[in-house]
């Protein structure tokens, strides 16, 4: 049995904790599919610092707001499209706990 909660019927502590804790795991993946994305052109690196400085001098995001997407490029060069328009389920709770999903868009390795 699964019922769907409203937000006024959740505390705001247990809502605000469940939000930052998606928002975290979204960005998270966001920052796995373009690391692979810049792997797929030939571009490993050993440490963080070699990737940070990498995306600072060689790389640079461009973002259409209008279409809700973004364009990542290394040296003017595209490599990673990400349309951004987020989805959210509606929150639900089960014997196994509160749950919400929700979808960052769509990538493409370009």
């Amino acid at each position: 049995m699964e019922n769907t909660l409203n937000n006024d019927q959740m505390p705001e502590s247990i809502l605000s904790s469940i939000k930052s804790r998606l928002v975290s795991e979204l960005q998270t993946k966001l920052e796995y599919y373009i690391i692979e994305g810049l792997k797929r052109k030939g571009f490993e690196f050993k440490n963080q610092s070699d990737l940070e400085n990498f995306v600072k001098t060689r790389c640079k995001r461009v973002d259409n707001i209008k279409l809700k997407e973004c364009v990542y490029y290394i040296d003017n060069i595209p490599f990673f499209l990400h349309k951004y328009e987020m989805t959210c389920e509606p929150i639900t709770e089960n014997n196994n706990g509160i749950k919400m999903s929700a979808s960052n868009g769509l990538y493409a390795y370009l």
